[in-house]
């Protein structure tokens, strides 16, 4: 028995002895710097690619489609479900990645040295497929990747534990201290509520599944209790995969499938979802301005397209995004003057380097008419 006056040894030293948390963390880097490899072999402009890694790789969503990354129309379309395994080892940014792996570093070896390597694995997959199944009820996002789901239900499990543990499971986390998991919760759920783009109710349901499982774990039961968490948790993650399939309810579900369809070039079937998600939800501007983008982008209804990026850059006149669609709608108008003067407002509102589709509306507006 260790001495118990002992220092903790360094957190490498600890990952060393916990197989599955540093295993989880290495396919994380391993995934991520793959990604970006990608990215930079398929991208025109590297150099500016790179650079924006940092904090986002927006723009590069056919490499992190073939990579696995939770595509919701591929699952509602083509039933591609095996991507809810594999997104959540998946990165957006190098930020996004350093955030996930030092919360894999700071509580996974407290978990894997409390239940072990098989029930840690567990507890991950578990956590990240409810998050990934609740991004599907919520269509947050037309793409969702990371491990903080996973992360958060690891989280969740160790406050579980820590609140309605055995004395000596209390005792062997009494390093992992009810504040600084709070603070690490409350940490990912602010920056999902106040960010854009975080799949907020991936991080909820990754959480919820998390201290579920811990609770059960975290004391000595009868087999027939472990008997029942299984059978609710496997019924929960049923339920979500149930509603998620066909969300129809939602705007945003609509939204996504529209423009799914004008993807594949079936203009019929996304007119007709993407009038439903603007009656639905007529004042999101967000989607509006999408949708006039991806009408603008197949050259089609280009008039309820200028109509809809009128609107939303009406509700928020400097946001470059409006901006840069409306113009972009101007020009395939063949309307390449009024165009021009849009796209260059929106880059002028820009603090940084400017993404490469806008530097490439601005080239190509002149001839990018889209009517006979």
């Amino acid at each position: 028995m260790p001495d118990p006056q002992d220092p903790a040894p360094p957190w490498w030293q600890r990952l060393l002895q916990t197989p599955v948390t540093a295993s989880l963390m290495a396919i994380c880097v391993l995934a991520y710097a793959a990604t970006l490899s990608a990215a930079l072999a398929t991208s025109t402009d590297p150099a500016t690619t790179a650079l924006h890694s940092l904090y986002s790789l927006s723009g590069h969503e056919d490499v992190f489609r073939r990579f696995g990354a939770l595509e919701l129309s591929r699952v509602w379309i083509d039933a591609e479900w095996w991507r809810l395994l594999t997104t959540g080892l998946l990165h957006g940014s190098l930020l996004h990645l350093v955030l996930n792996v030092w919360s894999l570093a700071a509580i996974g070896d407290y978990v894997e040295d409390t239940w072990g390597p098989l029930r840690t694995l567990l507890l991950f997959l578990a956590s990240s497929l409810a998050g990934c199944l609740a991004s599907l009820v919520w269509c947050e996002s037309s793409m969702v990747v990371g491990a903080s789901a996973g992360v958060l239900g690891q989280a969740g499990a160790l406050w579980s534990a820590r609140r309605f543990g055995t004395p000596a499971t209390q005792s062997k986390l009494e390093e992992v201290s009810d504040f600084r998991l709070g603070l690490l919760i409350l940490l990912c759920l602010v920056l999902g509520a106040v960010v854009p783009g975080i799949a907020q109710a991936g991080h909820v349901g990754g959480l919820l599944m998390g201290a579920g499982i811990g609770l059960v774990w975290s004391k000595p039961r009868p087999r027939w209790q472990h008997s029942l968490g299984a059978i609710i948790g496997v019924g929960a993650l049923t339920t979500l995969a149930f509603l998620g399939r066909a969300p129809t309810w939602s705007a945003n579900y609509h939204l996504l499938l529209g423009a799914r369809a004008a993807e594949d070039l079936d203009f019929a079937t996304a007119s007709e979802h993407f009038h439903i998600a603007v009656e639905r939800d007529p004042e999101n501007y967000s989607a509006l301005n999408d949708i006039a983008y991806a009408l603008a982008k197949a050259g089609k209804e280009l008039d309820w397209a200028e109509s809809l990026a009128q609107r939303a850059l009406t509700a928020d006149p400097e946001n470059e995004n409006f901006l840069d669609t409306l113009g972009w709608v101007l020009c395939r108008q063949g309307r390449p003057d009024e165009g021009l003067s849009y796209i260059q407002k929106s880059l002028a509102s820009l603090d940084g380097l400017p993404p490469e589709e806008i530097s490439q509306h601005l080239a190509e507006c002149p001839t990018a008419s889209a009517t006979p």
